[in-house]
């Protein structure tokens, strides 16, 4: 009994996953992908027919979906990619004081939606905000992905000296500074010119809020 409910469920959410495969795609634009006409493709997406495995191959080349995904709607741990999150809280306030950084735990995303984001191949982390300077875009106790690669502005994690921030940053070429600045109004911003003898790096840009504390948009 378990298993034919799996494979009525597995049936029953296909048109879901082929939606999900043509994305923005129209019948006329995904049959001229896939080769398959837009008759058979609208049978398929109302649930009336299944594809057979010809047509199927043909859905994955056309989506860059993997054939077991829109089968199945499972993804094989070989098509998953871990990111980490570390024992280090990124402070929207005043600042933290980083003592050592180590995973704590490990995400798993697959890797067509990292390559959907633009982030396949990326260095990736997770860690979480600490204070509210960031409000109300970041909230205390978010865990928010980060992309560690060269960046000068937006939403990024910064180390000041021996303090780990997440603060918005804006590089000004004329004047080859950074404005450092939070959302929350009650913060004042500070300018870092090049001339600063101290320790500065833009550690990553923020791409996403993995888990929020307070249901808000996502980062601007």
């Amino acid at each position: 009994m378990y298993l034919k409910n799996k494979e009525e469920k597995i049936l029953k959410d296909f048109p879901n996953r082929l939606k999900d495969a043509m994305g923005s795609d129209t019948l006329r634009t995904f049959e001229e992908k896939s080769g398959i006409s837009r008759s058979v493709l609208s049978s398929y997406l109302n649930g009336k027919t299944y594809p057979t495995l010809d047509r199927l191959t043909a859905i994955s080349v056309a989506s860059e979906k993997s054939i077991e995904w829109l089968a199945s709607g499972e993804i094989t741990d070989d098509r998953m990619v871990a990111v980490y999150q570390y024992d280090l809280c990124v402070s929207a306030g005043a600042g933290a004081l980083v003592e050592h950084e180590k995973p704590v735990a490990e995400f798993r995303f697959s890797q067509d939606w990292l390559r959907q984001q633009g982030l396949h191949g990326r260095q990736l982390s997770i860690v979480q905000v600490m204070g509210d300077s960031m409000e109300p875009n970041l909230y205390d106790g978010d865990l928010i992905l980060v992309r560690h690669d060269e960046a000068r502005d937006g939403i990024c994690v910064i180390r000041v000296d021996q303090d780990v921030l997440v603060k918005r940053v804006q590089y000004d070429y004329a004047e080859k500074s950074f404005l450092i600045s939070s959302d929350n109004p009650r913060y004042k911003p500070f300018q870092l010119s090049n001339d600063f003898d101290g320790d500065f790096k833009v550690i990553g840009q923020v791409v996403r809020v993995l888990q929020r504390v307070k249901e808000r948009d996502t980062v601007q």
